[in-house]
C-alpha cells in the first residue's frame, strides 16, 4: 500500500500520508515532509494506528534519522515533545489539528477520533463526495438563475449579472472540491480521464460564474437552457468519474 488514509469519525475530514512521495494530503491541500525524522514519526503513527509511541520510541526514531550529536544530551521526552510539535505543525498545514493525541507521562498516539480507512473505501468516498459537491453547486447555480434578473444588451445577447459574493462562493467551492479530487486521482493511468473531467469542470465553472450567454432568448428560455445544459454537463461528469480507476 503506497498510502494510508485516516478519517475523523466526528467531522468527516480525512488525511492521507503518501509513502512514495512523502506528502501529507487533506482537503485539497498537500505538503511535502522535508524533515526525515518528522516523516518517520508520522509514518510510524499512520502504520501503528492506535498503538502508543513512547518517548523512547520517538527518541530512537529521531536519533536514527539525525546525526549522533543531534540533541545527544537531551532526554527522550524532550526530543519527543519537540518532534511531535513539528509533526503537528505539518498536520496543521493541511488543516488537521487533532490527529496526534498526548498520553500524559507516556508518549503519543493517534487520536481515537481518527479511524483507519482502506484504499477502496477512500476511492469510492472521494468520488461520491466530489459528485455530491458538484451536484450541489449546480443546483445552487440553477436556483440563483431562477430568481436573478436576465440582462439583454443592445445586440440581443442575454446574460446574468450575478452578485459578486455568489460568484466567489461558487468559485471557492468548485476549486476546493476539484483540487481535492484531482490530487487523489492523479496517476499515469488516469491521465486521459482526468483531462476529460477537467474539460467538463471548466464548463461548470463558466456557468457558475454566470458567463453563459444566450442569443435573442426570452427570460424563460434562457433559464430553461441554462438549467438543461448544466444537467447535461453533470451527467457527463458522472460518466467521466465512473471511468477513473
Amino acid at each position: 500500500m503506497s498510502q494510508i488514509t485516516f478519517k475523523n469519525k466526528q467531522t468527516g475530514k480525512s488525511v492521507t500520508l503518501d509513502f512514495n512521495l512523502k506528502i501529507l494530503k487533506s482537503a485539497g491541500r498537500e505538503v511535502f515532509i522535508q524533515d526525515s525524522a518528522v516523516y518517520s514519526l508520522l509514518h510510524r503513527l499512520f502504520t501503528l494506528q492506535a498503538t502508543l509511541l513512547s518517548y523512547s520510541d520517538i527518541g530512537c526514531i529521531v536519533k536514527d534519522q539525525k546525526s549522533s550529536f543531534h540533541m545527544e544530551d537531551s532526554p527522550d521526552s524532550i526530543i519527543a515533545n519537540k518532534y511531535v510539535f513539528k509533526a503537528r505543525t505539518v498536520l496543521k498545514n493541511v488543516m488537521i489539528e487533532d490527529f496526534i493525541m498526548t498520553v500524559r507521562g507516556l508518549g503519543y498516539k493517534v487520536s481515537p477520533k481518527w479511524l483507519f480507512f482502506v484504499e477502496e473505501q477512500v476511492d469510492e468516498e472521494s468520488k461520491n463526495a466530489f459528485i455530491e459537491e458538484i451536484t450541489a453547486i449546480i443546483e445552487d447555480c440553477i436556483t440563483y438563475s431562477e430568481s436573478a434578473d436576465i440582462t439583454q444588451d443592445k445586440s440581443g445577447l442575454s446574460f446574468i449579472k450575478p452578485d459578486q459574493d455568489v460568484v466567489m462562493r461558487h468559485f471557492r467551492r468548485m476549486n476546493d472540491c476539484y483540487h481535492a479530487f484531482l490530487s487523489r486521482y492523479s496517476s499515469p493511468g488516469n491521465s486521459i480521464e482526468l483531462f476529460e473531467l477537467r474539460e467538463k469542470i471548466t464548463k461548470v465553472l463558466l456557468y457558475a460564474l454566470y458567463w453563459r450567454v444566450g442569443d435573442s432568448l426570452t427570460d424563460d428560455k434562457f433559464r430553461s437552457d441554462y438549467k438543461n445544459e448544466l444537467k447535461l454537463i453533470l451527467r457527463q461528469i458522472n460518466q467521466a468519474v465512473a471511468l477513473l480507476s
